[in-house]
């Protein structure tokens, strides 16, 4: 077994032990190898979908459904784990801006290194494309970009409503169907709109100051 199949062992059984004691296994010599062709499954499925959060992803059934007891490990790569997760972030998402802080952070830090790989200054980043979808859609599905990072960068409703709307459904559903709370909430957190109005700020000046310097480290090159 691998380090990512161990990991993704312990936090199963971690979950699985919900509000118990819970000892890391370390000797998995004696796994069974129905378990190991789980775990390599699911391995897979963790290297397709990077952005997904293995502790997170054992976690939802216990937060969405405390009263029933804990899946097999062979539920994990069913659609039916899948969607609980979905709805397990939608609900995480939903929270009070102000326990969301460190991922509003991530998500600000995100875009400003998104930005300087793309050549992009910070308030080109909402009219990005990758190829076919805006590149901040994306970003959003793949759990990378908080809705509260996106509320001092442009008109991003414009953006998101512009969408088919089996596109939204696909991308970006618990946002659409959501916006208006997300921005009531936003703006009755001074905390939440301070933090970000000044992270935004300081990220597009480093983000503007970068860009200027390469493209006058590019000139010093050619003359």
């Amino acid at each position: 077994m691998n380090d990512l199949q161990k990991n993704i062992y312990n936090c199963y059984l971690k979950n699985s032990r919900y509000g118990k004691p819970f000892q890391p296994r370390k000797d998995f010599s004696d796994i069974s190898e129905e378990i190991l062709i789980y775990l390599k499954k699911l391995e897979l499925f963790f290297q397709k979908y990077s952005h997904i959060r293995i502790e997170e992803y054992f976690e939802a059934p216990n937060i969405l459904h405390p009263d029933e007891k804990y899946p097999t490990l062979q539920y994990f790569f069913t659609r039916c784990a899948i969607k609980t997760y979905k709805t397990y972030k939608d609900l995480k998402e939903d929270e009070n801006p102000e326990n969301q802080i460190d991922k509003i952070k991530e998500s600000i830090l995100f875009i400003g290194k998104f930005c300087l790989e793309h050549n992009l200054e910070l308030k080109k980043y909402i009219n990005h494309r990758n190829g076919y979808m805006y590149s901040w859609i994306n970003h959003y599905r793949e759990n990378k970009v908080n809705p509260y990072s996106l509320m001092e960068l442009g008109n991003f409703e414009k953006v998101l409503f512009s969408l088919l709307e089996e596109e939204q459904d696909i991308y970006a559903s618990n946002l659409v169907e959501k916006i208006e709370s997300f921005k009531v909430r936003y703006h009755n957190s001074q905390k939440t709109k301070n933090l970000v109005k000044e992270a935004t700020k300081k990220i597009e000046n480093f983000v503007k100051e970068s860009l200027q310097n390469k493209i006058h480290s590019a000139n010093i090159k050619t003359v």
